[in-house]
């Protein structure tokens, strides 16, 4: 007699790249998170502080060289940031292949399968017959 075998996730609304993305709390959401996403988002909050700060410069033309060395400055920042779970897409860009909306697939979970949660993936063709 053999095993029984689970049923493959693979056609789950959840299911990215044998990851599950299914959060089910706030602490699971946190942990997964993409950590450069972050960063990036935190140093272009810093920048926009500091270009909103720039406006109070009297002389245009010193807050023309102050907003450019500060762009410049963010852009090397940016730059330097790293993850070592980092990928680059294969056309280029500044995102990783493992970006999944905020998150990252190296720290979601495997998909064990089908599960509780699991939900099918509607096609296209089949949402567009159904009227809301």
């Amino acid at each position: 007699m053999s095993a029984v075998q689970r049923l493959s996730g693979q056609h789950c609304t959840y299911f990215m790249r044998g990851r599950c993305t299914r959060t089910v709390s706030p602490e699971e959401s946190a942990r997964s998170r993409c950590g450069l996403l972050d960063e990036r988002r935190r140093l272009g909050a810093k920048t926009m502080d500091r270009l909103e700060r720039l406006q109070r410069l009297a002389d245009p033309d010193d807050r023309e060289v102050a907003r450019r060395h500060l762009i410049q400055k963010n852009m090397d920042a940016i730059a330097r940031l790293t993850c070592p779970g980092l990928v680059p897409p294969p056309q280029g860009g500044l995102l990783c292949v493992h970006q999944h909306l905020v998150n990252c697939l190296l720290k979601l979970p495997n998909c064990r399968g089908r599960c509780d949660d699991f939900l099918r993936r509607r096609d296209f063709s089949e949402a567009k017959g159904q009227q809301p």
